[in-house]
């Protein structure tokens, strides 16, 4: 009799990507994954072949999930700058219901120096972050809301450098007193 599929995807994908965000890839074993998503070892190898394959899935699922909708909300305030702080804010305020940190942020440092196919995926996902900073700095530069000088391509990838800062900091400790400083220089470079 052949194997059928008696979950959907969606829900198995954010069980394994809660598990896999909160222990990283090396600390989720495929019992975690078990006890996580409530299938079976068979049903999780069928439907997701490996460990490794099951994470690419979660991490594709995070981007979209997380990061566009997130990004594609903060695209539709009319404030540009405001639309940055927001994320940044975010950071800061976190979600009760999920892990800290980013997922992406943590398998760049976790994964993606050993395994090039996840590295590409992550560098894809920080990049279109660095490319919505662009975005809104040159809407906000149209509207002649930056500082003179303040160039929109280097400052998104200045703004890049500080989130990914922001979201290791926070993951480790949420409370750090390294955060209200880095939110205050956003702050400022965006006056």
């Amino acid at each position: 009799m052949p194997w059928e599929k008696t979950y959907q995807d969606a829900d198995v994908l954010d069980a394994a990507m809660r598990a896999f965000w909160e222990h990283g890839y090396q600390g989720t074993s495929m019992a975690d994954l078990v006890k996580a998503t409530g299938l079976n070892r068979g049903s999780l190898y069928a439907g997701f072949k490996d460990k490794r394959s099951l994470y690419i899935s979660t991490l594709e699922h995070y981007d979209t999930v997380y990061r566009v909708a997130f990004l594609n909300q903060l695209r539709d305030m009319n404030d540009p700058k405001a639309a940055i702080l927001a994320a940044f804010s975010a950071i800061e305020t976190g979600n009760e219901d999920l892990p800290g940190g980013c997922l992406m942020v943590n398998s760049t440092l976790e994964v993606a120096p050993h395994d090039p196919e996840i590295a590409a995926l992550v560098e894809a996902s920080i990049g279109q972050v660095e490319c919505f900073f662009r975005e809104c700095l040159q809407r906000a530069d149209k509207q002649g809301g930056l500082a003179p000088g303040l160039r929109p391509d280097d400052t998104a990838k200045v703004l890049l450098g500080m989130m990914v800062g922001l979201l290791v900091i926070t993951r480790t400790s949420p409370q750090s007193p390294a955060v209200a400083p880095i939110l205050q220089q956003v702050r400022e470079i965006l006056a």
